[in-house]
């Protein structure tokens, strides 16, 4: 399958020399989601390489490679590295029957690649993997070389993954690689690339989700691979992935092959389209993992604490390395090492032998690692280099290694020395140990992490900071340290609460600074520039403009120390209520109390008297006048005084002025027939009659403009009937005619 419309960056790699051995480590992956989200994964393909190249990336500890030689498209192989991959090999080289990356750029909904990688490279097929296929294929990519193993066995690790999966599985298009080997002891070729515990070749047919594919899918395809095909343990679904183009590929496999050590053989690694140049198929091979021995080497971790990462600690927890054969022997087996690292025997651990001996029949051995207490000095390595028991062409190769870190003996030392701040400052504390020691600080209080290495402390008076060091799980014994932290008279200033002060009145927040006894300087910042430099401030008449915060800083003249707090101050300024007035009362009309709308109503008989037990009622057996004021408040706030005049006065006494004639010819001036009443009257009803006694007006208002039906009503007499409601009870009836004119 092409590998190409994968979601890839591309990166620069330099080309090494070949004809080494190596163990370098490079980050694979093929079809990757790279700039959508630097959350999601990545995998960053530079294709073009040479032989040489690729064959250097494969090579691990045990071999060397000779004579290496590609056929293969220009884009269909590469380098690659991943990043958050669900692939599960970190580097190495791909091989692809398609582009083994391409330009970002095909991105579907949520991210995800939806274009297909379907490439023709115009490449032919391969004679020995058609055979194995069984069908005709095109576009091999083939990488072959010689090895000379210095084990007994050789292995490399592996995903094979594809486009034809899912609507393939089971069908004719089954994409092949191998990986096949040749050489003294194997008759002809075999093939290294088998699914495990089976002579089974991995292919689209033998490691899929087990359903077959709309694409002529036919479960027996899969079934005729061999016993227990399709293996469904074996396949990661990557339908969905936003990591590579291809929907589905293999878990992490390793091929292996039984060798004679010191002998040349040769590897082919060759992929190939299967049927058709459509979809595409790539493996990737691990960095690194081309390797072969007798033995591996492991650092393990302490057994009083299997948590712990594989360490030493000088004088009371010892390092160990574990030795495994690749095969148990009836005889005694004596395993040669070296050691490198930064450590120094004798100095940083004790001398440890050259050799390790694996009693007949056991697979196990191990080197326990013995610090020696020194002075601190940082932590140092250990590395133990297996070397293979075979030698070849006069040299005894490493094979396998391993590392251990040896730490200090619990030694630390609590940094800063004793000290002297402000109260409230910060001071950093730190302890000169190893990271992987546990810490416990005491006392609790005014300390940012009590299991910090380096935690932050803000005291407030003369504190001693002490901390124990351990390494739980093992026998380290525990350490301590200590450091004072004396604290400089330092002002401390209180304020009252954040405060709300009505409108004009005054604002005095009073300060209190303590200690007392020492000289202070003073610095006020508020609202609108406000400044002062004197302890106690006062602001009388307060407006809204001095809302907002008041900040007071105090320095003790002696040794500088500062303390500051603030108030915010909210200026609360009611309104007067809304009222009505003047109030007009009816003369010998029942007395009712007066209104005003607002909060908390308050009634005042005189500008500047108490307050009215309530609303105040005006009597009304004589015309008069009355003043009355009334606030309303807020909290502890009160409006201004609002003035209200009571009138009591004679109400519906005559006072209609009925006119006789009117103009409606818009001249602006008696347009309307229009009547006035004096106070105390309303209109209750209107009725306008033609000469007819038709109605050409109805309804409550004391104008009619000459509109009867929406035209203009014709000129001449019309007659009316007005009957007025008066507000202290009773209705007035008025008739007559009126003249129109125009």
């Amino acid at each position: 399958m092409r590998l190409g419309y994968l979601r890839a960056m591309f990166s620069v790699e330099k080309k090494r020399p070949v004809f080494i051995r190596s163990s370098l480590f490079f980050i694979l992956s093929l079809l990757l989601a790279a700039t959508l989200n630097t959350a999601v994964a990545q995998v960053n393909v530079n294709p073009g390489q040479s032989a040489a190249a690729l064959a250097a990336r494969l090579a691990g500890q045990g071999v060397t490679i000779i004579n290496p030689v590609m056929k293969c498209g220009v884009y269909a192989n590469g380098f690659f590295t991943s990043v958050k991959s669900n692939l599960g090999i970190d580097s190495g080289i791909v091989l692809s029957t398609g582009r083994a990356g391409s330009s970002p750029g095909f991105y579907g909904i949520n991210g995800y690649c939806t274009a297909l990688a379907s490439t023709d490279n115009g490449f032919p097929g391969d004679s020995a993997l058609t055979k194995l296929a069984g069908q005709k294929t095109i576009d091999a990519c083939k990488l072959e070389f010689d090895v000379i193993p210095m084990g007994d066995t050789i292995s490399i690790g592996y995903v094979f993954s594809s486009e034809e999966y899912i609507s393939a599985v089971c069908g004719p298009y089954n994409d092949v690689f191998a990986f096949f080997i040749s050489g003294p002891g194997i008759s002809g070729t075999d093939n290294m690339a088998l699914v495990p515990g089976t002579t089974i070749p991995v292919a689209i047919n033998s490691i899929n989700n087990g359903v077959p594919g709309s694409s002529d899918g036919d479960i027996v395809n899969c079934t005729s691979m061999g016993t227990g095909s399709p293996f469904t343990a074996y396949y990661v679904d990557n339908a969905n992935g936003n990591s590579i183009t291809h929907r589905g590929f293999t878990t992490v496999l390793k091929a292996i092959h039984a060798v004679t050590e010191c002998t040349r053989y040769h590897l082919q690694i060759a992929i190939a389209d299967a049927g058709n140049a459509k979809y595409d198929s790539g493996v990737f091979l691990e960095a690194g993992s081309l390797q072969s021995g007798h033995f591996k080497i492991d650092a393990i971790p302490a057994p009083v604490r299997d948590t712990l990462a594989p360490i030493c600690v000088k004088g009371c927890l010892s390092g160990h390395f574990r030795i495994k054969a690749t095969k148990t022997k009836a005889t005694a087996q004596t395993i040669k090492f070296i050691a490198g690292g930064t450590a120094v025997a004798g100095v940083d651990y004790a001398p440890v032998a050259d050799s390790v001996v694996l009693a007949p029949g056991s697979a196990y051995a191990y080197v326990t690692v013995t610090g020696i207490p020194t002075p601190l000095n940082g932590v140092k390595t250990l590395t133990l280099y297996i070397l293979s028991p075979s030698v070849c062409a006069s040299t005894s190769s490493v094979v396998d290694s391993a590392t251990i870190l040896i730490y200090d003996t619990l030694h630390i030392t609590a940094h800063p020395a004793d000290t002297i701040v402000c109260g409230g400052d910060t001071v950093k504390l730190n302890v000169s140990g190893d990271a992987i020691y546990s810490y416990h600080w005491a006392p609790f209080y005014n300390i940012s992490n009590i299991n910090a290495q380096s935690p932050l402390v803000y005291p407030f008076n003369a504190t001693t900071y002490s901390v124990t060091a351990s390494l739980p799980g093992s026998t380290c014994p525990f350490r301590s340290a200590a450091v004072r932290v004396a604290v400089k008279v330092t002002p401390h200033v209180a304020l009252m609460a954040d405060t709300i002060v009505c409108f004009g009145d005054a604002f005095t927040p009073a300060p209190v600074v303590t200690p007392p006894g020492s000289i202070y300087s003073y610095a006020w910042a508020g609202p609108v520039g406000f400044a002062a430099t004197t302890k106690d401030i006062s602001i009388s008449n307060v407006a809204r403009s001095d809302n907002g915060k008041y900040l007071i800083t105090v320095t003790n003249d002696t040794n500088g120390c500062t303390g500051s707090t603030a108030v915010n101050l909210v200026v609360n300024k009611v309104e007067a209520p809304e009222t009505i007035n003047p109030v007009v009362i009816c003369l010998q009309s029942a007395p009712s109390s007066l209104y005003a709308a607002g909060d908390n109503i308050r009634w005042y008989a005189t500008p500047g008297g108490a307050v009215l037990p309530g609303a105040p009622a005006p009597a009304t057996d004589m015309a008069a006048q009355y003043t009355y004021y009334v606030t309303q408040t807020t909290g502890q706030c009160e409006s201004p005084r609002a003035e209200v005049l009571a009138e009591v006065k004679k109400c519906c006494d005559g006072n209609i002025f009925i006119p006789t004639a009117f103009t409606p010819n818009n001249d602006g001036r008696n347009d309307e027939f229009r009547v006035i009443a004096g106070y105390g009257y309303y209109v209750k009803n209107t009725v306008i009659y033609n000469r007819w006694g038709q109605p050409v007006y109805s309804g409550n208002s004391v104008m009619w403009n000459g509109m009867a039906g929406g035209t203009d009503a014709d000129a001449g007499v019309y007659f009316y009937r007005i009957i007025f409601g008066c507000i202290s009870g009773g209705n007035v009836e008025k008739t007559g005619d009126i003249t129109l004119i125009r």
